[in-house]
């Protein structure tokens, strides 16, 4: 299984981060990755656990996604219900840890299992890359949002 994981310390109070981070009525303002994003079953556009997402990125990949943890303001996870074919697992923690009253630590871990299993080390070393590139891009831009004027 491969791990992708990067953080960075946003200039903002712990809530607000977290408040941006999960909230997808404003996820296209600060978000580079997605294409197109669907709440699945009504409700709201803010994470709460059970909720499932159907997402799909600039790369024109799609999956739906599972929330597994909601913790505010600390954590969501989700974990892929359905996705592409060549990947047998997904899952995605994004923590968020005050470091003062308006400094966050923001860190988001990916965690992905390639399949068919002979061609498992090539694509999770291409899926590693691409995603490696991706997270350090969205929290920069999570960055430059919550620190905006």
């Amino acid at each position: 299984m491969a791990i992708i994981e990067h953080s960075i310390e946003i200039n903002a109070a712990q809530d607000v981060v977290y408040g941006i981070s999960q909230d997808y009525k404003v996820r296209f303002d600060w978000d580079p990755f997605p294409d197109r994003l669907e709440m699945l079953g009504g409700g709201d556009y803010l994470a709460e656990r059970g909720k499932r997402v159907y997402v799909r990125s600039k790369l024109g990949l799609s999956m739906v996604v599972e929330f597994v943890q909601v913790n505010p303001p600390s954590r969501a996870a989700i974990a892929m219900v359905s996705g592409p074919l060549f990947l047998k697992k997904f899952a995605g923690t994004w923590i968020f840890q005050p470091l003062s009253s308006e400094c966050t630590l923001a860190k988001f871990r990916y965690a992905l299992e390639a399949k068919p299993a002979l061609l498992r080390p090539l694509i999770e070393a291409l899926a590693t890359a691409y995603f490696r590139r991706t997270v350090r891009k969205r929290l920069f831009a999570l960055k430059q949002y919550c620190e905006r004027p």
